[in-house]
């Protein structure tokens, strides 16, 4: 090799790690102005994503195409945030409520005739509050029930409060999350063009990946919102019927569990089926436990699977699984979040045995 062409070489090199470095450089400077906003701009995505179909079907009945942006921007807006407003300040108002009838209901008299009369139950109960080291008499059990219902109450006012002394940054995020909706659905082609012409894979494995995005999408949001909506509203209607107190507050809360499979709105009416019991409503308790466990048999084994079809194939115990742990990283968003980043997660999984022939013509694993 010439000097000449060690010069060259050399030079090459170093346009080749210079831009590197700057690339990199860069790409740090851009994800650390958007990691503020980075649940904004993930969420205004999977919202785009679920409402482009919307979109697709305006611009069919011949609207504009701004027009057609706008009003599906409406939409989501008229669907998910305005009812979200009213929801959080009703909740919040009611779990106020309900800490203030307790305090007035929940008595000694009541107390003693519901964990020390005579039966099999209150023995058991006082076998499991020995083995959680708590003591076992009226005084205590009446801080317990008090203090639960003053946590719960106190979270949610906490919580609605930081959401008004914060109310600046949270428009902000609401704006980025409308400004995202509106890019995306506005530019939708071009940006999936851009996405796809920068990703390395080939333009095949990008297809497969956008399509689970927007199939998991369509299921989360989609297909779990109208079941939750069917079990929660269904099982609130039961609620009223049996008089239990803060009935929105409990439906809405149940509309939230429905998403999660498996358990699901079970963790509220189960408990208050034996909160009925106790309190000699058995009629209540029993409507309560068979038509609640009718309703989320019926959506979970027929409407969801009617309704969502073929789209994802994912186990239930792994939905539950990235539920709870998107639920744990990303908070309430990762109820959407944790499906999704599993359903991505399992493609490439696919992509991995296919590209490395881990799997034989007939689909197993030699």
């Amino acid at each position: 090799m010439t000097s000449y062409d060690r010069r060259k070489s050399d030079q090459e090199l170093h346009s080749t790690v210079g831009f590197i470095l700057g690339y990199g450089a860069l790409f740090y400077l851009m994800g650390l102005m958007a990691w503020p906003y980075l649940s904004a701009i993930v969420f205004g995505i999977i919202m785009a994503g679920t409402f482009y179909p919307a979109l697709a079907q305006l611009q069919r009945w011949k609207f504009g195409p701004r027009v057609s942006v706008l009003l599906v921007m409406a939409l989501i807006v008229c669907t998910f945030f305005v009812p979200s407003i009213y929801l959080v300040t009703e909740i919040t108002k009611e779990a106020l409520q309900l800490f203030q009838y307790l305090k007035a209901n929940v008595t000694e008299e009541t107390l003693e005739e519901v964990f020390f009369g005579e039966g099999y139950l209150p023995k058991l109960l006082e076998q499991i509050f020995e083995m959680l080291n708590i003591k076992y008499n009226v005084s205590s059990i009446q801080a317990l029930i008090l203090d639960s219902a003053k946590t719960t109450s106190t979270y949610l006012l906490d919580t609605v409060n930081s959401w008004v002394a914060n109310l600046l940054s949270f428009m902000l995020q609401f704006v980025v999350m409308m400004v995202v909706i509106f890019g995306i659905l506005s530019e939708g082609k071009k940006v999936k063009a851009f996405v796809l012409d920068i990703s390395p894979l080939p333009r095949d494995e990008e297809e497969l990946v956008f399509e689970k995005f927007n199939q998991m999408n369509f299921v989360t949001l989609v297909g779990n919102g109208i079941g939750g909506l069917i079990q929660g509203g269904l099982a609130g209607i039961a609620f009223w019927f049996a008089g239990i107190e803060s009935v929105f507050l409990w439906t809405t809360s149940m509309v939230v569990l429905a998403f999660i499979p498996m358990v699901g709105m079970s963790v509220i009416y189960v408990p208050a089926s034996i909160y009925l019991w106790f309190a000699g409503k058995t009629v209540g308790a029993t409507v309560v436990l068979i038509f609640c466990s009718l309703v989320a048999l019926v959506v979970e084994q027929w409407f969801k699977p009617k309704f969502v079809g073929k789209r994802v194939s994912i186990h239930s115990v792994l939905v539950f699984l990235a539920i709870l742990g998107g639920m744990t990283v990303f908070g309430f968003l990762g109820i959407f979040y944790g499906p999704l980043i599993m359903s991505i997660f399992l493609t490439f999984v696919d992509l991995y045995k296919k590209r490395y022939s881990l799997e034989t013509p007939d689909g197993s694993v030699p």
